[in-house]
């Protein structure tokens, strides 16, 4: 098992809590709701955006601030652009598509097809789809890391890394034994810390788990302290955003606690709003 890392020493750990984002805004995708919500973590004010034609899942944003979310029951994908309040679909048919990613390259999106176990990549230029990747039983979350390493959970309890080209698988590290649908979910590359973070509810218990990205091995945090996490987002300063189904959750790494919880009842997505920080 690795351990917190020798560089999370004093001094580091006032850096972060000096930086900490007291002044933090996210989006999230509320799925019993079926809306689109803003948080202000500063003050706990819970804002609803719109009103979704279905049980939302993940969320992401573009460098435009375009967000985008995917309804899993009708395959949907849309584009909601908070400063005009316009939603509009993207792509349909793609039954089950859960968690979304936005590539490096800006011009495509990846899409986890959770029940086909496919990765599907979409592009925004010509309004086309693609399989990238298959046969991974299932998928949930995805990320990517600075140097263009495709990371995903597949098959609920395995994090893979992913050839972006070819789609091959080249790596795996197994989390803990198959259990149902028990296991990871979403997932975010951290530049504070240099590894993945992903959710994670599962026989080992609910919680957050720490993986480098060369898949050596894994720690996990917080078990049991926050009820079915699920979509995450990092801030690159030492916070990490949860969506947690009751609450939504900011935790801080160096320190190894929840720094703020606010109920949400149907919290599921998250995605940090510029600026706010």
């Amino acid at each position: 098992m690795i351990t917190l890392r020798a560089a999370f020493v004093y001094s580091i750990l006032m850096l972060a809590m000096a930086s900490h984002s007291f002044g933090q805004q996210i989006y999230i995708t509320n799925e019993p709701q079926k809306k689109l919500e803003q948080l202000d973590l500063a003050t706990g004010k819970l804002t609803t955006l719109f009103a979704i034609d279905g049980e939302p899942d993940d969320l992401t944003m573009d460098s435009q601030g375009n967000l985008f979310y995917s309804v899993p029951s009708t395959g949907t994908i849309y584009r909601y652009d908070p400063a005009t309040g316009s939603n509009t679909v993207l792509v349909t048919g793609l039954k089950y598509a859960r968690d979304l990613l936005i590539e490096p390259n800006g011009g495509t999106m990846l899409i986890a097809m959770y029940a086909s176990g496919e990765i599907v990549r979409f592009n925004f230029t010509t309004g086309t789809t693609t399989i990238l990747s298959k046969k991974l039983v299932t998928v949930d979350g995805l990320a990517y890391d600075p140097a263009g390493d495709l990371f995903a959970v597949a098959n609920h309890n395995t994090i893979v890394q992913i050839d972006p080209i070819t789609g091959a698988v080249l790596k795996t590290l197994e989390l803990e034994p198959h259990h149902a649908t028990n296991g990871g979910d979403g997932m975010t590359y951290d530049s504070f810390t240099g590894h993945l973070w992903v959710s994670h509810d599962g026989t080992l218990g609910n919680g957050l788990i720490e993986v480098p990205t060369d898949l050596s091995d894994f720690t996990l945090y917080q078990t049991g302290k926050i009820a079915y996490p699920d979509g995450i987002k990092s801030d690159g300063k030492g916070n990490l955003y949860i969506g947690a189904i009751w609450t939504a959750v900011e935790y801080n790494i160096p320190s190894d606690t929840v720094t703020k919880s606010f109920v949400v009842k149907g919290a599921d997505g998250v995605s940090l709003i510029p600026g706010t920080d």
